[in-house]
This record gives C-alpha cells, sequence and structure tokens, in this order.
C-alpha cells in the first residue's frame, strides 16, 4: 500500500466505485477500501436484483394480460427457481464491471478490510498506516422515512 494517496476512498458501492474510478482517470493516487466485497448494495440486494425480479415479473404479467391482444390469454405457473436462475445471472453479468480487478486496472488500488481514520489525512488499514488528501466516505445510508400519516400503518417497501 502506498504511504501517501491522493484520495481515500472507503466504500466500494455505487458512489465509492464512481469516485475512486473518477479521481484515478483524473491522475490521482487512489486507494479504494472495502470491507467485504466491491459492487455493495446496488450489486447484491439492492438494484440489480430488484430490476431482475420486476423484469420477470413483467413478463409474467405480460402473459396474464395477453387477454386484451389475444383470443387464448395465458395463466402462467411461476418457476421460483427459474426466476432465481435469472436474478443471479443479472448479477453475475454486472460483477466484472465492480469487480477489483476491473477497478484496479482503471488505476485504483482495492484493499479489502476496514479502515479507522488515526487523524485529519491519516488511516489505519489493518496494520498499514496510510496518508491522504482527501477522504471520501461512501459507506451507505438507511432508508428515512417521511412523516406521512398512515404510511407506517401499510408497512411500505423502501
Amino acid at each position: 500500500m502506498s504511504d501517501e494517496i491522493d484520495l481515500l476512498v472507503i466504500g466500494a458501492g455505487s458512489a465509492g466505485i464512481v469516485a475512486a474510478i473518477t479521481a484515478a482517470g483524473l491522475g490521482a493516487t487512489v486507494t479504494l477500501v472495502e470491507r467485504e466485497r466491491t459492487g455493495g448494495d446496488c450489486l447484491w440486494f439492492g438494484c440489480v436484483p430488484s430490476k431482475a425480479f420486476l423484469a420477470a415479473a413483467a413478463k409474467v404479467q405480460g402473459m396474464r394480460t395477453a387477454a386484451d391482444f389475444v383470443t387464448n390469454p395465458v395463466a402462467p405457473e411461476v418457476d421460483f427457481a427459474a426466476v432465481m436462475a435469472h436474478v443471479h445471472a443479472a448479477i453475475k453479468q454486472i460483477e466484472p464491471v465492480d469487480s477489483p480487478q476491473t477497478l484496479e486496472a482503471a488505476g485504483v488500488q482495492v484493499v479489502q478490510g476496514e479502515a479507522v481514520f488515526t487523524g485529519p489525512r491519516g488511516a489505519r488499514i489493518g496494520d498499514r498506516q496510510i496518508a491522504f488528501r482527501h477522504a471520501i466516505i461512501a459507506t451507505g445510508s438507511a432508508p428515512a422515512m417521511p412523516d406521512i400519516p398512515g404510511l407506517a400503518a401499510i408497512s411500505p417497501l423502501t
């Protein structure tokens, strides 16, 4: 690990990856630290899987509502294992874009671990000390529920 870098990025989800690649593309020395695996919630639990589920649901719904256009509508039986295979295939297709290898090819040093700030321009990652000019904390967030009467009672998905 470099002793001094331009940018330390903590968190390899969508925001951290974009920040790291952009900075490296502009010539900065960048270290990206991720505790688990690159890609974040978007790749593994949120955006990609949810859109794959929605695509599968749209196809099923299309078959159910085909009566508007055909004389013999279909009542499909959903194969959940096939839906899950579709979801996993979508993740597998996107995963290489967010991989450590792709990030490193773009000039980003990727380190697995946890960063602990040791001062205004320093951090410790495992047993390594690092100095940086700037840092971005991109460790995610939690949804906030707006104060709308009755909203909590319907248990909305976030």
